[in-house]
């Protein structure tokens, strides 16, 4: 890293509130910047934020406007980010992270438009290319000129986990060589479909697929027009409507609809998996119908991937703001002390900083195995390592999304409290961040039943259940660090999480045998088999990824500057959610006094001082600019 490098990123503001704790950081906070996003990235995402701000369309309104006029404003944004060309197929495959970053820039100034933008252009637009073939070149182009804006249209009223009871049927006319899609009932009713409330002219429909034998293909995905483009004004046989105001995203026009007999072309399938010839017979390239669901589904990989990546960039943004206020924010003693320097404050935020900081490096990971994947896909790749690197991707996306959110909605809380009765204030920017991460506890899977669909891991190429070699060895594994020394190393850290983990594979396998044995199905077997096991499981694996994944991140760091204050990252990140599971530690046996408590505690509490003296300087390396962040507590002059 040239000194160059670091002059062409802007200085933060001099003087003001944050100047002495700005002082006392230990690095430059420029380099840890470049450390985590070089240049190029940086820099695009400030073209980003630049072009929007000098765009009328783009100015935040000082009061709220209607839910009508919300959903307006989200829509013209939507559709003029389009036309400023920030990302297309040649950048994305120049530099597969500009994806991600686009994202987060979009993120970042508006969540509900970038989450109307994504249902679209990449979620619609891309079950257009990934699981259409050449006959769906059409719609791809209706969506590039804007003649054609699309929703994913799969939820229903009584089914929405259990996709492979969804009751939306589709079934084959080989006279008219149509498909008529119906809802059955009014529980079959689709429901929170974004885009389909007000705007959307196409539906990505999930139905089951029916021939004219009466047999049953399972679910596919249908092209179905729900209004005209020219008039909106909704199509033959379709009954549509918005779902009504939310706690947030009002931008987004979530909707319902009901299918009434609706006849779409034959080739309005879409045909990857499966298709059906003029006279009716049903055809697939993949014979297992277990395969052609997953894959189906499989899209949704790509989304979860994008939601855990957004998850660290709000955190970062809410951390920004709580940091910041709390540095500047002065209480009691002569002089009155910054509210961030008494020891309750500190445990408070600084832990969480810490985590931010795995999560950055784990989801920009992640995202270079997604794209290696997406790669594959394009070039026709049909090797065994492909298949199994999606399936893997599939199975950490489904713990990934839901930790990320969870924990997300847990920091933006947590800062808003801690900002005391001026975090309440809508202009904190914390309310709204709050109410928009909500709903992703629940969309594009809920939380608590796509966690169960991490068990799917086995040996795959991204070895991320390597732990498992010597996993009796592992298992006989005890505490024994004496001293602050022994047990602040990677080594030590990594023992920590492994023994953790092969215990929780351990007693939940155990558990699962034991339900077998009582007599009980599979199924029951399972279900009997999340609280205090296979749920704890999936969340202990992934803060392990959290942990293995920065420890690779940082021993990649070359400068000598930035090594102290990253090993505070790790160690704290790390000691930090290990304390949690202190009850599992020494139910297992792996702790047998009371010592290794006292020793983890003391060290996270002396971390936690430590880093709180680089917490501008790590704030200033991840925050966006003060009209990004829109915060009046989070203001780079502390004002």
């Amino acid at each position: 890293m040239s000194f160059d490098e670091t002059s062409q990123i802007l200085d933060v503001p001099r003087g003001g509130p944050l100047e002495l704790a700005r002082a006392k950081s230990s690095f430059n906070w420029k380099k840890m910047k470049l450390f985590f996003e070089d240049l190029d990235l940086i820099n695009y995402k400030n073209q980003i934020w630049d072009t929007l701000r000098k765009d009328a369309d783009f100015i935040r309104p000082t009061e709220e406007p209607s839910l009508m006029e919300q959903k307006k404003i989200c829509q013209k944004r939507c559709l003029k980010i389009k036309k400023y060309n920030f990302i297309n197929e040649d950048i994305q495959m120049e530099r597969p992270l500009k994806r991600i970053l686009f994202d987060e820039a979009i993120v970042l100034w508006d969540i509900d438009t970038s989450v109307k933008y994504s249902l679209h252009f990449q979620m619609f637009e891309q079950l257009l290319k990934t699981l259409g073939t050449l006959r769906h070149q059409q719609f791809v182009e209706g969506c590039e000129k804007g003649d054609i804006f699309g929703c994913f249209a799969m939820t229903e009223m009584s089914h929405g986990s259990n996709t492979k009871n969804l009751k939306t049927t589709a079934h084959y006319d080989p006279k008219t060589e149509e498909f008529v899609i119906n809802t059955p009932s009014i529980e079959d009713c689709k429901i929170w479909v974004g885009n389909l409330g007000k705007f959307a002219t196409h539906s990505a429909v999930y139905a089951q697929l029916y021939t004219p034998d009466n047999q049953c293909h399972g679910l596919h995905i249908f092209i179905v027009p729900v209004r005209d483009p020219y008039t909106m004004a909704l199509k033959p046989g379709v009954i549509c409507g918005e779902m009504g105001p939310k706690a947030g995203l009002n931008g987004v026009d979530n909707g319902f609809a009901t299918f009434n007999q609706v006849r779409i072309p034959r080739e309005n399938l879409l045909n990857k998996t499966g298709d059906v010839t003029p006279d009716g017979v049903y055809v697939s390239p993949i014979k297992d119908a277990k395969k052609r669901f997953g894959i189906s589904l499989g899209a949704l990989s790509n989304g979860r991937v994008g939601l855990t990546y957004y998850a660290h960039s709000v955190q970062g943004m809410a951390l920004t703001i709580a940091l910041r206020y709390a540095a500047a924010r002065k209480q009691f003693g002569e002089p009155e002390t910054p509210i961030l320097e008494y020891q309750s404050h500190e445990y408070r935020l600084m832990p969480l900083l810490a985590i931010r900081y795995t999560w950055h490096a784990f989801s920009m990971s992640f995202f270079d195995n997604l794209s290696e994947f997406l790669i594959g896909l394009f070039t026709g790749d049909k090797s065994d390592r492909q298949a199994e690197l999606g399936r893997e991707i599939h199975a950490i996306s489904c713990v990934s999304k839901p930790a990320s959110s969870w924990n997300t909605q847990r920091v933006i809380q947590e800062c808003r409290e801690a900002c005391g009765g001026h975090g309440y204030l809508k202009a904190s920017r914390l309310g709204d961040l709050r109410n928009s991460n909500d709903p992703l506890l629940t969309f594009e899977g809920d939380n608590n039943v796509l966690i169960q669909q991490t068990r799917q891991l086995a040996e795959t190429p991204l070895k991320t259940v390597e732990f498992l070699r010597n996993f009796d060895q592992k298992l006989q594994v005890k505490f024994k660090s004496n001293s602050k020394e022994d047990l602040l190393n990677q080594k030590s850290l990594m023992e920590m999480f492994d023994w953790l983990i092969c215990y929780m594979v351990k007693i939940s396998h155990d558990k699962l045998q034991n339900n077998l044995k009582k007599g009980q199905d599979l199924f029951t077997a399972r279900n009997e088999n999340q609280v205090f096991y296979s749920k704890s499981l999936a969340l202990i694996f992934m803060e392990r990824q959290l942990i293995e994944r920065f420890i690779e991140k940082i021993n990649q760091n070359k400068d000598e500057s930035l090594g102290k204050v990253l090993n505070r990252i790790l160690y704290l990140a790390g000691l930090y959610l290990l304390d949690n599971h202190v009850g599992l530690f020494y139910q297992g046996g792996f702790y047998s006094t009371e010592k290794p408590v006292f020793l983890i505690r003391e060290c996270i509490l002396e971390l936690c001082r430590e880093l709180r003296d680089d917490a501008m300087g790590l704030v200033d390396a991840m925050a966006p600019p003060d009209f990004v962040l829109n915060s009046v507590l989070g203001e780079s002059n502390g004002e």
